[in-house]
């Protein structure tokens, strides 16, 4: 008997000792680590059942992604311009995204997610106080079979440069992001061809609770029209837009609340310098409800108020009055299946009723989503959709509406070597006048970790556009090599 409860002591102080010594670790290390996040590390130990549960709002601020939210990507522009020149955005800004989507309660896309890139020369930023700055800068050459990306281009070679600058906040609660990225494409045998963007963007979001965060953005874009747009035909080149978002969240038992108001500011010109009609500023007023349950598909349904005011106003019965007031409503499902599947999708309709009883209104059906798959640690899956109504000053057209759609892939041969692949198509429809064009994308691309700091890439793109327009139509095939260079 004496041995029985020898051996039974025994057992028990070798099994305690483990949670001591990590409560004594715990002691000696102080404020080193936030208590937030020792609580999402037990969170996500499933071997003491917890990952069960449903996280609480502290759980889940540790568990978001890493990724800069500045830099997320919401739904798609096709990979192509069936308007704005742009380029194809980084891999991983969807999944910023998407982390973004998943429900409060549920932890959704983590780390264990493979980010589209090589993790060999992963940047590891410069520290600054309490914010981490992540520079890179990737510089291309290569040669087009159309520089100008029109009816009429011609080949030749080109040259790219790509700056990329993050700023991401370390603290255990509240985030602030910003992100800085530029583009300039050079055609030495046409200066005339040249290719410009800069996008800025910053975000913060505050914890004011467990069930309460306050969010708010400011961006700044500039790009310019496709030469084979209607829109770039009409005059218009350059298009800049400042954005502003103010919004809150609150969970409501099995319901979360998210209100917010935001503010649009477009401004086109044209090479000459010359303003045109377009210039307007959209306001909106939304309130979107979620459901708040922590299973992996969540409905939620979305209603906003629009109102459109054009800076030019119409004094005559010769011009058109092209203020609108009208409203957005959506709904769908937010998918959350852990590591593996995450996305969102929504439907809807939106309708902007113009003052001018001569043009018809701009209502159309809205598709909009992302979605992130994950078949194996080596291997992410990324689809987004997208719509967009834009404004025009075509006589006799109330604006256009652009759908959008992607589907990329991502794989890792190893930590140095990454391959991607994506296609994209965007179709494009005028209100009011026979006006329509469709843009094909497709794209391969390499990289090769040379050493932690510098990487070699090669991509291929093909792009094709119609246009109901005659003369419009034109294809595009273009390869880059160069050096992505990053801290």
């Amino acid at each position: 008997m004496r041995r029985i409860l020898f051996l039974i002591i025994c057992a028990g102080l070798l099994q305690a000792a483990p949670a001591a010594a990590q409560t004594a670790l715990s002691d000696l290390r102080g404020s080193e680590e936030p208590a937030d996040a020792l609580d999402s590390e037990d969170a996500a130990d499933p071997a003491d059942g917890s990952a069960k549960r449903n996280p609480t709002q502290a759980d889940v601020h540790a568990l978001r992604s890493s990724l800069n939210s500045a830099e997320a990507e919401f739904g798609s522009n096709g990979l192509g311009p069936a308007g704005p020149v742009l380029p194809v955005r980084p891999f991983s800004d969807r999944i910023a995204a998407v982390g973004r989507s998943v429900p409060l309660t549920n932890p959704g896309i983590d780390d264990s997610v493979f980010q589209g890139d090589t993790t060999f020369d992963a940047p590891e930023g410069i520290r600054l106080g309490s914010f981490m700055l992540t520079p890179q800068l990737t510089v291309t050459s290569g040669w087009s079979d159309n520089t100008a990306g029109s009816a009429n281009g011609t080949a030749g070679g080109l040259y790219r440069f790509s700056p990329d600058i993050a700023l991401t906040s370390n603290w255990s609660r509240h985030q602030v992001d910003a992100s800085l990225r530029g583009s300039y494409t050079g055609y030495p045998d046409d200066s005339d061809d040249n290719d410009k963007s800069l996008a800025a963007a910053a975000n913060l979001r505050l914890d004011l609770s467990e069930a309460t965060e306050v969010t708010s953005g400011l961006s700044y874009s500039y790009s310019q029209e496709d030469d084979g747009s209607a829109e770039a035909s009409s005059g218009t080149d350059h298009v800049q837009e400042l954005s502003g978002n103010l919004g809150a969240r609150r969970q409501l038992g099995l319901v979360a609340a998210t209100a917010s108001i935001g503010a649009d500011r477009n401004v086109y010109t044209s090479d000459s310098g010359s303003e045109t009609g377009r210039d307007n500023t959209l306001y909106s007023a939304s309130l979107r409800l979620d459901g708040n349950t922590g299973s992996t598909l969540s409905p939620f349904v979305e209603g906003a108020l629009l109102l459109r005011r054009y800076d030019d106003g119409c004094s005559d019965n010769l011009c058109e009055e092209r203020n609108a007031n009208g409203y957005q409503l959506r709904g769908g499902l937010t998918v959350a299946s852990g590591p593996k599947i995450a996305g969102e999708l929504g439907v809807g309709w939106r309708i902007e009723d113009i003052e001018d009883e001569r043009l018809e209104d701009l209502a159309g059906l809205v598709l909009d989503g992302s979605l992130v798959w994950s078949p194996s640690r080596l291997t992410t899956v990324t689809a987004g959709l997208g719509t967009s109504f834009a404004s025009t000053d075509i006589d006799g057209a109330s604006g256009s509406i652009i759908y959008s759609g992607d589907l990329r892939l991502a794989h890792a041969f190893s930590d140095r070597f990454v391959g991607e692949t994506g296609v994209g198509y965007s179709y494009r429809t005028y209100e009011g006048v026979s006006i329509e064009e469709q843009t094909l994308t497709g794209f391969g691309g390499l990289t090769f970790a040379v050493t932690q700091n510098v990487a070699v890439t090669a991509d291929y793109t093909h792009r094709r556009f119609d246009s109901s327009q005659e003369g419009s139509d034109y294809t595009e095939n273009a390869v880059e090599a160069g050096l992505r260079f990053r801290h």
